[in-house]
């Protein structure tokens, strides 16, 4: 039975005796199909960048940079890296969080679009006023095309949103709310997609 701990014993004897098909192959199978966590990630990677194994050190790296940077400092002691090593780290994180941004901004907006258009059709449960700027009173739709610009420079559609959360806050339970800092987030969405 392999553990991690072995396995870098292993690795040395198959390399050293070239006994690759019968110890190094199943050795990188095991770390391959191991389960990275924090305890044990340094260890194979460490293991993955010593003997060239490509595919488990990308399953380390997707660990890392799917960690929040506290756990990431922890776990990689971010402290006694260098330079280098600190970079390569915090951008693999950087560039995972840019892609979550990505996929989440136009699901946000489209989110709130959709919510403007659902409470104007329930408006027997909501008094909101529309933006007929933006808003076709008729369906309750943004017109297309609308951005969040749009939606942030008009003092009307302001006037719709600050309403609508003021009167679906107290639906929503937890953390799972729309609240005054809707108009702040938008901002900041849109500032870090430029």
């Amino acid at each position: 039975m392999f553990l991690v701990e072995n396995v870098e014993d292993l690795l040395q004897l198959s390399h050293e005796y070239h006994v690759k098909q019968l110890i190094f192959d199943p050795s990188v199978k095991f770390l391959e199909d191991q389960p990275k966590t924090k305890e044990n990630v340094m260890k194979i990677l460490a293991l993955a960048k010593l003997y060239n194994l490509e595919k488990v050190h990308q399953g380390c790296i997707d660990l890392l940079k799917n960690m929040r940077l506290e756990s990431l400092s922890e776990t990689v002691h971010l402290q006694d890296l260098d330079k280098e090593k600190i970079q390569y780290y915090l951008t693999q994180r950087i560039e995972r969080l840019e892609t979550i941004l990505d996929e989440v901004y136009p699901q946000f907006f489209g989110l709130v679009v959709t919510l403007i258009s659902l409470i104007h059709k329930s408006r027997n449960s909501f008094e909101v006023g529309l933006c007929y700027t933006h808003v076709d009173g008729l369906w309750g739709n943004f017109r297309r095309p609308v951005s969040y610009l749009q939606i942030r420079d008009c003092p009307e559609c302001k006037i719709m949103l600050s309403q609508m959360v003021h009167q679906t806050r107290p639906r929503y339970r937890d953390d799972h709310h729309f609240d005054s800092n809707l108009f702040s987030v938008m901002q900041d969405f849109s500032k870090l997609k430029n």
